[in-house]
């Protein structure tokens, strides 16, 4: 098989069982053939000829909802796993997305997401270390460079500030002058 990654991991087969009807049909056989422990790269590009898709580029924008799927779940719990990261750096290979491509086609849904995340972690004006380790899970979850991290982070940050915390207690080192 493609991957000695844990995609038998019971969270990722919970969540890849659900209804994927939202997505196209050839990224629904994907997952089922990931979830089946049957992919392979030869199959992947069977399916997308299948669908008449000539190159993995030609779904970016679909492997990318799919993948936001994927990470708004696992981030329900507040908790980024080693076995989550792992099997969402293999995802972002099997679909051939490149470091930048949330950045540069969804920066308005990783937006969304840090948002939720730094509200949670920011909300008693104090990051411990677990916080701090979330911090840098969701920077690699979305490849984001420090500078990225720091532009996207920068309006929660301010907020918090704003509300009594003390910048120094929020593990960061954003300017905000």
């Amino acid at each position: 098989m493609y991957s000695p990654l844990d995609f038998n991991d019971e969270n990722f087969q919970r969540i890849f069982r659900k209804d994927l009807n939202i997505f196209q049909p050839y990224i629904k056989e994907i997952a089922n053939s990931i979830v089946n422990d049957e992919f392979t790269i030869e199959l992947r590009d069977a399916i997308l000829a299948k669908y008449d898709v000539e190159r993995s580029s030609d779904i970016k924008e679909e492997s990318l909802d799919f993948l936001l799927y994927y990470i708004n779940i696992i981030l329900i719990d507040d908790i980024l796993t080693d076995i989550e990261l792992k099997n969402l750096k293999q995802l972002k290979r099997i679909f051939k997305l490149k470091e930048g491509d949330f950045y540069s086609l969804r920066k308005d849904k990783i937006q969304e997401i840090l948002n939720r995340q730094l509200h949670k972690i920011y909300e008693d004006n104090v990051v411990n270390s677990t916080e701090a380790l979330l911090n840098v899970g969701i920077q690699e979850l979305f490849d984001l460079s420090y500078d990225q991290y720091q532009e996207l982070s920068v309006t929660e940050i301010k907020k918090t500030v704003d509300r009594g915390a003390h910048l120094d207690d929020l593990d960061n080192t954003v300017n905000l002058r």
